[in-house]
């Protein structure tokens, strides 16, 4: 008798070579497409604020998890699960308690607990959100003097677009998907979203702020040149008024100038959320007050209403029932005779300061820059006189830490959430049901692309976003939802072991599929466990809705504990006979025959067993099936 005995060694390097296959076959792709590159999402007033993250995955996908990491300022955040049950190639979830700073965000993708893939944006931070409104000393003019953020880390933030208005008349037109910018240039294009111009005075108080918080700041500016208080204040109801320096229609559009408020409110605050709206407006109302018509004056009483009236009218249209209000006392135009500022204009914005309301006084900037070039604009004076900075620093002394302690501020909307759904062979991506109406664009395309208004759309192949605007007028944005060209992939299945020992648990996977696994067994889920008596094949389906692929299949062999052989092999067998313990051969092996038995722990080759010459008979001990 003869018997084989294990070999140790070859048992390691099988079972080395088997975790290296399972854990490297099927990768998938990761994409981040809500926050965008460079977003600023405005704190709370403890310092922190909700980051919500979404995106795309192919290929199989357990939980989704992100961290964020401090480049400036903040507190990092280390992996965290945001999304335990992602679906049909969508993921999203939120990191919570996030502390003001300057971050990059990086997400993975987890399957059978190994990383599939990751994704990286560069920049995302949690700080500070101001709108401007007012007239043309806060909107900006070319050739100034003004100057930029001058921080090394980008963290003083504009998007770059500027309403519309051809031929002088203003565009009802809804704000371009966001482009997130640094405002670290001094380039006289610089349009500080939906109507500023310049950086003017926006990149030093942000640098200021800055300084004293160690947070990243964004700025949008509504101001509108020329504008008077009653513009403000009619237009708010979409009434008609004369500009008050030229007697026709302001921006022949009787929604401006506060629909460039409006659009900032109802699309950049919904997003990013907002601290207060900076208001600096007077001057054209002193010229107003000088002319010959005395109708046409605006008293401390009136400027109070109006501008009283153009703050509920920002608040009911915004949702924002309390939203804060910076008030600057400013009416400085050389226009007449000295003096050259109004009591009255200057009255009625001390008569609107209500700090239990969030309106809250802003700066004093009659005595700046004093006289001016033009006689009204601030200006940073070569060698001289640096007005628009003067300004930075005066709002920065007026935005005092009482300020930020009482100015509670408006958190960003969270995106919706979108389901990929498939029928009869077409896909489906529907938004959440609402009161809302609905603008689906392809790719990163404006609202004035949109495609279709309803809830649920059936495209064809490619990636889309919805607009969503509720009964306010708040714009929310979602996510991109990748559509693919065919129907659901097969999955790639794999066994943790085959052959095993009939009646022994093995763990069957699937990879690939970013809809749900359903296999054969009736179970569903990435893996599953079975315990196969005799060799078996199972199946599985990926499914994205009732769209199912075409089954996958695998095999799993069983063989026995300990077999007695008996029967010849004859010429043109080629076999492999695996035990989880012994092989015992009493048979013989005929000349043409390729033959290998193969056990566990020993191949025992007894009287009556017989290898022809001519055939080949190998004896393998130390592997045979196993789990």
């Amino acid at each position: 008798m003869f018997t084989y005995q294990p070999s140790t060694n070859k048992i390691t390097i099988l079972l080395f070579l088997l975790v290296i296959t399972a854990s490297s076959s099927v990768k998938g792709q990761l994409t981040i497409t809500f926050p965008f590159d460079g977003a600023v999402f405005q704190r709370n007033t403890s310092n922190m604020a909700t980051i919500s993250i979404a995106g795309s995955y192919t290929g199989g996908v357990e939980r989704v998890e992100a961290r964020l990491i401090a480049v400036a300022g903040g507190t990092g955040v280390g992996w965290t699960s945001i999304d335990t049950a992602p679906a049909a190639g969508i993921y999203k979830g939120t990191l919570n308690g996030v502390t003001g700073g300057w971050y990059t965000l990086e997400v993975r993708s987890i399957l059978f607990n190994n990383v599939v893939s990751t994704a990286t944006l560069s920049r995302v931070g949690v700080g500070e959100v101001f709108v401007i409104a007012g007239q043309s000393n806060v909107q900006g003019i070319e050739n100034h003097g003004h100057k930029a953020s001058v921080d090394a880390n980008a963290r003083i933030k504009y998007v770059d677009w500027l309403l519309p208005c051809p031929d002088g008349t203003c565009q009802n037109v809804y704000p371009p998907f966001p482009q997130i910018s640094t405002l670290n240039s001094t380039d006289q294009a610089v349009h500080i979203a939906p109507n500023g111009i310049t950086s003017w005075a926006w990149g030093e108080l942000g640098d200021a702020l800055l300084s004293r918080f160690n947070v990243p700041v964004l700025f949008f500016n509504a101001a509108a040149s020329g504008s008077s208080i009653g513009n403000w204040s009619r237009s708010a109801d979409g009434l008609p008024a004369a500009h008050p320096h030229i007697g026709i229609q302001y921006a022949n559009n009787p929604n401006f100038p506060y629909h460039y408020l409006r659009k900032a409110l109802n699309f950049y605050a919904s997003l990013f959320g907002i601290r207060a709206v900076l208001w600096h407006q007077g001057e054209s109302d002193l010229v107003k007050n000088r002319n010959a018509d005395p109708n046409d004056n605006t008293s401390a009483a009136e400027y109070r209403d109006s501008l009283n009236h153009v703050i509920s009218r920002s608040r009911s249209h915004s949702n924002k029932v309390l939203l804060p209000w910076v008030i600057s006392r400013v009416s400085y135009w050389e226009y007449g005779s000295a003096p050259f500022t109004d009591s009255e204009v200057i009255a009625g914005q001390n008569l609107t300061l209500n700090p239990t309301d969030k309106i809250f006084a802003g700066p004093e900037t009659d005595v700046i820059l004093i006289p001016r070039p033009d006689g009204v604009h601030l200006q940073n004076v070569t060698n001289g006189t640096q007005g628009i900075s003067e300004m930075a620093t005066s709002w920065n002394t007026y935005l005092d830490n009482n300020f930020f302690a009482n100015a509670t501020p408006y958190a960003a909307m969270a995106p919706p959430s979108l389901t990929l759904g498939c029928s009869g062979g077409t896909y489906s991506v529907m938004a959440p049901a609402g009161a809302y109406t609905y603008f689906w664009v392809s790719g990163n395309n404006d609202i004035s692309t949109a495609f279709s208004n309803a809830q649920i759309i059936t495209p064809g192949a490619g990636t889309y976003r919805v607009y969503l605007k509720d009964n306010f007028g708040n714009i929310i944005l979602s996510q991109s939802v990748t559509v693919p060209g065919g129907g659901p992939t097969s999955p790639s299945l794999t066994v943790s072991a085959s052959p095993v020992v009939a009646g022994q648990p093995v763990t069957l996977y699937a990879q690939g599929c970013m809809g749900s696994v359903s296999w054969s067994t009736g179970q569903s889920g990435y893996s599953i466990s079975q315990t196969p008596t005799q060799t078996t094949t199972y199946s599985a389906t990926c499914s994205i809705g009732s769209c199912a692929s075409v089954a996958a299949n695998i095999q799993v062999s069983t063989c026995p504990a300990t077999a007695t052989l008996s029967s010849p092999y004859v010429s043109g067998q080629t076999l492999t006979i695996k035990a989880s313990n012994t092989l015992i051969g009493v048979n013989a092996i005929r000349a043409g025959a390729n033959i290998t038995y193969d056990a566990k722990n020993s191949v025992t080759l007894q009287p009556g067993f017989l290898a022809e010459k001519g055939s080949i008979f190998t004896a393998v001990a130390g592997v045979g099936c196993s789990n």
